[in-house]
């Protein structure tokens, strides 16, 4: 967990293991799953690339994807950069579907499987769209593998070079990375942990890689993110999530005009909804970021708006297919007193 104040971390501190069996904790540079809070920086890249005149937010992105690639996805020919950014081009998630699931964090899970970029998209093909383009929210990875594929084609360079050039160069992010397509050292990851509970057991099965342990819990470490890409691949600790969001907030990545593009709010759910980032109403004010919550992990990223106090909270247990419920890290930065403690050590802290 780490808190930032103006352009610096002021506090940070790391509890629990990265090992369970082995006793090891973790450390500040253990390096975890953020999920979907990889989307920020996907949404981050584009921008840049809009900045450069290289991108329309509002063509289709069937101008620049290969035709093959789009075949048999619904709403792939007519949905804009924009509409994908912030959820409003009405696709499946391949997330949501049964066979997905059982492949990627259930019961046919393959060990070390590096996956490829748009393989996720074949558990949509040929199957229809939640409504038209720019009718309404629904939140979707299928948007951000194409997203992913856009990056590429219009950069002419793989995405993880991109995320390194553009973002993770720049920023000095040592411990951050896209799992599966960079180098990594995997003695700094933390072990994957994931709940177990009836279910999960229906929803996504127990794959004989899996080795329950207690607490409720299972090793998931025998999985890794690529099968998520673009949509939720990034690992990273909470430092550098902190340097990154703090480099946001502050400029340093995106022009004004496309900081008030980013923050251009729309319905989502109970919440809002900007390009690739969230608006929520918390108990200690209103709060900009995303969550993440994957195989193995859950992570929260959020800068509140009304005061100078950005938090990320890291967690190495992750809980999606399982009962209903908010993951780790988002629910203790909803229901605890984490935002409250965090905006007072900001507001104590003098440079």
């Amino acid at each position: 967990m780490a808190i930032g104040k103006g352009s610096e971390t002021i506090w940070q501190a790391a509890a629990g293991y990265a090992d369970v069996e082995k006793q090891r904790s973790n450390t500040p540079d253990t390096a975890f799953g953020i999920g979907s809070i990889t989307k920020v920086f996907i949404a981050v890249l584009l921008l840049q690339l809009c900045e450069e005149g290289q991108l329309p937010l509002d063509a289709p992105v069937s101008r620049w994807l290969d035709a093959k690639r789009l075949a048999g996805i619904a709403n792939a020919q007519r949905a804009t950069t924009r509409q994908l950014l912030s959820h409003y081009a009405g696709m499946r998630s391949w997330e949501d579907e049964p066979a997905w699931i059982a492949d990627a964090r259930g019961q046919r899970l393959t060990p070390e499987k590096t996956w490829r970029p748009a393989e996720s998209l074949d558990y949509i093909r040929d199957k229809p769209a939640r409504f038209v383009p720019g009718a309404a929210f629904h939140y979707s990875n299928t948007h951000f593998t194409l997203l992913g594929l856009l990056i590429e084609t219009i950069a002419q360079s793989k995405l993880e070079a991109v995320l390194y050039q553009r973002i993770f160069q720049p920023l000095a992010l040592q411990h951050t990375f896209l799992e599966g397509y960079s180098p990594a050292d995997s003695r700094k990851i933390a072990r994957r942990y994931h709940r177990l509970d009836p279910d999960f057991l229906r929803n996504a099965g127990l794959s004989p890689h899996m080795k329950p342990i207690s607490g409720g819990l299972i090793d998931v470490s025998a999985s890794n993110l690529s099968v998520e890409w673009a949509a939720g691949g990034i690992l990273s600790t909470a430092q550098d999530l902190m340097t990154f969001m703090l480099a946001l907030r502050n400029g340093r990545l995106l022009c004004a005009q496309s900081m008030r593009e980013m923050q251009r709010w729309l319905p989502a759910d109970n919440d809002k909804m900007g390009l690739s980032l969230f608006n929520i109403d918390s108990a200690w004010g209103t709060a900009s970021g995303h969550g993440g919550n994957v195989l193995g992990f859950s992570a929260c990223a959020w800068w509140y708006e009304k005061a100078d106090c950005t938090l990320t909270i890291l967690t190495n247990v992750g809980s999606m297919h399982a009962t209903p419920q908010a993951d780790s890290a988002s629910r203790f930065f909803r229901q605890s007193d984490a935002g409250r403690l965090a905006q007072a050590i900001c507001a104590r802290h003098h440079r």
